[in-house]
């Protein structure tokens, strides 16, 4: 028999710097830099086959999303649907970044990617979260 009493404390590490990471890509992006983060997001797709809109919206869009994802997955709250939350918008940008064909970050995206996958395999690890607080009343 496996000796399990590690695993919610790897969780919790694991959940918790992937949580501060995508919490602190939203809050910088906040106030006076959101409008050069959307310029810059413009700038990379200004060659891409989409429609200005929809590559504009999607970047306003990104730093809340960051911020929400983030904050729930740092204290552990609605953990589950955060992960998928941050997959979802972290295959989004993947998908995007496939297009403008920037490999480099494409492989970097794969390695967030990777992260809330194993979160989310690991789930029932989530001891150490307001979640499992919450389960407990």
């Amino acid at each position: 028999m496996t000796n399990n009493k590690h695993q919610p404390i790897a969780y919790a590490v694991l959940r918790f710097a992937l949580g501060l990471n995508i919490f602190l890509h939203g809050l910088v992006r906040i106030g006076p830099n959101y409008s050069k983060f959307i310029d810059w997001t413009m700038g990379i797709f200004k060659n891409a086959p989409l429609p200005d809109f929809a590559v504009q919206g999607f970047a306003y869009a990104i730093p809340p999303l960051e911020l929400l994802v983030g904050g729930f997955l740092l204290v552990g709250l609605f953990t589950l649907p955060a992960l998928v939350l941050g997959s979802l918008v972290m295959i989004a940008l993947m998908a995007g970044m496939c297009i403008v064909q920037n490999w480099e970050i494409v492989g970097i995206q794969m390695i967030y990617i990777l992260l809330y996958a194993v979160l989310t395999f690991g789930f029932q690890y989530n001891t150490y979260s307001i979640d499992s607080v919450i389960r407990k009343k």
